[in-house]
């Protein structure tokens, strides 16, 4: 695989993360976390958690690969309730989209890699309503 085809789900791998949240009033706050994934075929797992405000937020993943461009996903947020969408994948980029089941959250995710760094731009909803866009930087440990 060429580098620039490499994505954040092509390999096993600790990451460490740093990120921004701004909720729909333009409030900032940061978190540190980090996120572990592992491969086993074509069934991945993304366990990550992430510091902030002195709460601890994670999110398990399983994914599974359906082909070379498209995984799909389930996510147990204790937070916000059980995730699933898809990862489309272009290259160096996952194009990420997702619902909160039993709910009306829903939300996208952009996820860029450059080597050893990804970075990630996101949005989370209540229908319609904007609730908090996010950022992050991930460095492989």
């Amino acid at each position: 695989m060429h580098l620039q085809n490499q994505h954040l789900l092509s390999e096993a791998g600790k990451w460490l993360t740093q990120s921004e949240f701004t909720d729909a009033d333009g409030r900032i706050s940061k978190a540190s976390g980090e996120t572990l994934i592992s491969i086993n075929g074509s069934e991945l797992k993304n366990n990550s958690w992430i510091d902030l405000n002195g709460k601890k937020l994670s999110n398990d993943y399983t994914i599974t690969q359906i082909n070379e461009r498209l995984y799909e996903y389930v996510s147990k947020n204790p937070a916000l309730g059980q995730q699933k969408g898809t990862f489309n994948i272009d290259r160096n980029r996952i194009y990420s989209k997702f619902v909160i089941e039993n709910s009306a959250f829903n939300g996208f995710e952009v996820i860029v890699r450059r080597g050893n760094c990804c970075y990630s731009e996101g949005a989370l909803y209540d229908g319609d309503v904007l609730v908090s866009i996010w950022t992050c930087v991930m460095e492989k440990a």
